[in-house]
């Protein structure tokens, strides 16, 4: 059966509720298998086979249990002429020969393994071989058996039946069986949601009770005291908010510092202290490097305001020789690509 799905989660998820109606409907069984599987014809060969053999069984049992019930004692042959059933009591005690097809039928049916030389020396006794003569007879003996237990359970199924109509329900046993059984099952099924229904209901008074006692009790609060109820209950929340907050604040801190210490280990902390200590020397000796390279340039007038003439130089100095240094380059690139045609104008031979 599928589980129950209580009525709050169904309302609050609009889309969860189309697929379980979805699911419920259309896809699987009230027992929870499917109903559109891929293998569904093969189950249905299996499962006629199945009912076969369960049929063949079932009259196999039924055989069996029949011929151990049969009455093959004088003295209750007696006590069935006097009982007030339907089975016809016999003139006198039942044949030897009979008995004994009887009680082989019977070892023959009960007997789960049996090998053919077994079975070959079965079938050649006399009593086996006289089982179509016995035929008539034995089937009288069953038919008359099943018929008293048939009437038994149209008693039982018809207890207000004039006992002489009874064998006209004999015919309807099967179909009113399985009809009750399927009636039992769809009342198990509704029993079960019902369950389930009542269980919501009963959530639902409970929430509707708790919810008309919490008005009843502000109504008398505000009739009693006024809107200081009000005012101290308002208050009351607000400062169950603000605990609340401060809670949170203090479980923020204590996970942000309880994650610190997983990210920050003491071998990344010595880590970074080694590198924080690197950073400060290496600032160190850039500054140590401008000071220098300012006492350079101090020399040079840079800076100075009696040198201003030396710097205008110095900067002159710099530009001619930045101009140089291009002109030297651009005569490289044409020496390059003179040399280039130089190579590629020689003939090959000379």
């Amino acid at each position: 059966m599928l589980p129950p799905i209580d009525d709050s989660i169904l309302q609050s998820n609009p889309k969860f509720a189309a697929l379980h109606k979805t699911l419920a409907n259309n896809i699987l069984n009230p027992d929870g298998s499917t109903k559109n599987h891929p293998a569904q014809k093969e189950r249905d060969t299996v499962s006629a086979a199945l009912k076969a053999a369960r049929i063949r069984a079932a009259k196999s049992s039924l055989l069996l249990t029949a011929f151990r019930d049969l009455e093959l004692s004088p003295s209750t042959t007696k006590s069935s002429k006097s009982s007030k059933t339907q089975q016809p009591p016999p003139s006198q005690t039942l044949p030897t020969e009979l008995i004994e097809l009887i009680l082989l039928l019977t070892s023959r049916l009960s007997s789960t393994t049996i090998t053919p030389k077994q079975l070959t020396l079965l079938t050649s006794t006399p009593q086996w071989t006289s089982l179509s003569t016995h035929l008539p007879q034995l089937s009288s003996l069953l038919s008359t058996h099943l018929q008293t237990q048939t009437l038994a359970l149209a008693r039982i199924l018809s207890p207000t039946t004039n006992p002489s109509f009874l064998h006209r329900n004999i015919p309807k046993l099967c179909p009113t069986i399985l009809d009750l059984q399927q009636q039992i099952s769809s009342k198990k099924l509704q029993l079960h949601k019902q369950r389930s229904n009542l269980t919501t209901q009963t959530t639902n008074l409970l929430q509707a009770y708790q919810a008309a006692i919490a008005l009843t009790i502000q109504l008398l609060e505000t009739s009693k005291h006024g809107a200081l109820s009000l005012e101290r209950h308002y208050l009351t929340k607000a400062s169950y908010l603000s605990l609340s907050i401060q809670q949170l604040n203090i479980s923020a801190k204590e996970k942000s510092i309880k994650g610190q210490k997983m990210v920050y280990t003491e071998e990344v902390v010595v880590a970074l202290e080694r590198y924080k200590e690197n950073l400060r020397d290496g600032r160190e000796r850039l500054g140590e490097r401008r000071r220098e390279a300012e006492r350079v340039l101090w020399g040079y007038g840079v800076g100075r305001e009696d040198g201003e003439e030396k710097e205008k130089i110095m900067r002159e100095i710099a530009r001619v020789y930045g101009e140089l240094q291009r002109e030297v380059v651009d005569v490289g690139k044409d020496v390059g690509r003179l040399n280039g045609r130089a190579g590629g104008g020689r003939r090959p031979g000379r």
